[in-house]
C-alpha cells in the first residue's frame, strides 16, 4: 500500500512534501560528518530533492535511491542536467552526465539494495526517509540500513515528531525514542539539535498541527 501511495502521489503531482530550497539543517550540520572529498554519499528515498545538488557541489558523488522513476526524471529535467538511463533486474539507473557526473539516482525498491550496491558509500543523508514510512516499514527500513551500510559509515538524520491525534502522516511522527530503538543497535547516535515550536511547521500548519519537535542526529555505523 505504501509503495502504491507514493507512486500515485508522484503520478498525480501531489508533492507538497518537496522542498525547493536546500535544507538548512543539511548546510549547518553536514560539516560535522568530517568527510574526506571526494566521498560517495547515499541518499535513500531521495525524490527530486535539491539537497542532492548541494551534496554534489561539496565535491561528493551522490547515489540516490527513489521508488518513482518519474521523480528521478524530474530531478534531471528540472535542473537542466544531462543523464542516461539503463535497466537492471531491480532498478532503473539514471546516470548523470557531464556536469552531473557522479550524481546518480536508482529508481526502484529500496529493500532490493544490497551491501554491494552501497559499498563505496562512506556516508548517508536521511531528511525524509524515516518520516515517510509508517511504523512497520520504518522498522524494516532501519534494519536494512544497518544491514547494508558498512562499519564506520557516518550519517545525518533529520526527524520530526508531533501529536498524531492532530494529523495523520505522512510525514509520520518519529520520536527520539523510536529513532534510538530502531537504529541504536547498529549505529552510535548523537543528537545535534532539538527544536520545538510552531515556527517550522510550514504547510503542516494547514493540516492541524500547532507545534512539532524537530531533531537532528549524527550517526556512526558501529
Amino acid at each position: 500500500m505504501e509503495a502504491a501511495y507514493w507512486q500515485k502521489a508522484w503520478s498525480e503531482n501531489r508533492i507538497g512534501f518537496h522542498q525547493k530550497n536546500v535544507n538548512k539543517r543539511l548546510i549547518k550540520y553536514w560539516p560535522r560528518l568530517d568527510l574526506k572529498t571526494p566521498s560517495q554519499v547515499f541518499v535513500p528515498l531521495c525524490g527530486k530533492s535539491t539537497d542532492l545538488l548541494w551534496l554534489h557541489e561539496q565535491g561528493h558523488s551522490v547515489l540516490g535511491v527513489e521508488l518513482s522513476a518519474k521523480a528521478a526524471t524530474a530531478f534531471y529535467v528540472d535542473n537542466n542536467l544531462q543523464y542516461s538511463v539503463s535497466e537492471t533486474t531491480d532498478f532503473t539507473i539514471f546516470t548523470g552526465l557531464n556536469e552531473a557526473n557522479g550524481l546518480d539516482i536508482w529508481a526502484g525498491d529500496f529493500f532490493n539494495l544490497t551491501p554491494v550496491h552501497v559499498a563505496d558509500c562512506t556516508a548517508y543523508y536521511d531528511r525524509a526517509a524515516m518520516i515517510a514510512l509508517p511504523d512497520d516499514l520504518r522498522a524494516g527500513y532501519a534494519a536494512h540500513m544497518g544491514h547494508i551500510m558498512k562499519a564506520g559509515t557516518s550519517a545525518l538524520l533529520l526527524a520530526i515528531s508531533y501529536d498524531q491525534s492532530k494529523m495523520k502522516g505522512p510525514p509520520h511522527s518519529v520520536s527520539d525514542e523510536n529513532v534510538r530503538k530502531l537504529l541504536g543497535e547498529a549505529f552510535d547516535i548523537c543528537e545535534l539539535e532539538h527544536y520545538s515550536g510552531a515556527q517550522r511547521l510550514g504547510n503542516l500548519a494547514q493540516r492541524g498541527l500547532e507545534t512539532l519537535d524537530e531533531r537532528v542526529y549524527l550517526l556512526k555505523r558501529n
